[in-house]
């Protein structure tokens, strides 16, 4: 799948392990300012994330400057859901398609896989994610329930 926009021309292919470095590089600039987290000191390799995932890269002239991490579960027989861990876009490359074109081929990947659904989460404070992910046809969920064990192991050090 190449892109062609503003001049930018990407082509969106399955990592390998030879990206490890530029993934771990745009994962931390992800999480900027959670640098205190175990996870961010981890080396974002394709062969780290979980089973049953897989991480679509754009590569500019090269250089990869956005990633997709999607995981698929198979809930019942050939029926499935299908989970957008994250996506990233470096910041000179967004609104030119790029974030579009990765979810595209994370979508064509879960078709594949037979998932039913694809869910997507983003913090409420980010406007600009919740636009984005509307605007590419994904709805709003009503209610979602999350349980904090890190709360639970906060109460339970003090």
């Amino acid at each position: 799948m190449r892109i062609e926009k503003r001049g930018i021309d990407a082509n969106i292919e399955p990592a390998t392990d030879k990206d490890t470095a530029r993934l771990t590089y745009l994962y931390r600039k992800l999480y900027e300012g959670d640098e205190d987290l175990d996870f961010f000191r981890s080396k974002a390799t394709p062969s780290y994330f979980r089973s049953g995932s897989k991480v679509f890269v754009a590569r500019l002239d090269g250089e990869i400057e956005g990633f997709v991490w999607v995981v698929y579960y198979e809930h019942i027989a050939n029926k499935g859901v299908g989970v957008i861990e994250e996506l990233y876009v470096n910041d000179n490359y967004r609104r030119r398609g790029i974030g579009r074109k990765l979810i595209t081929k994370a979508i064509e990947y879960l078709k594949k896989m037979r998932a039913t659904v694809v869910l997507v989460t983003t913090e409420s404070h980010k406007v600009g994610a919740k636009k984005f992910y509307k605007a590419i046809g994904f709805k709003i969920s009503k209610t979602w329930f999350f349980y904090s064990l890190q709360a639970t192991k906060n109460k339970e050090t003090n």
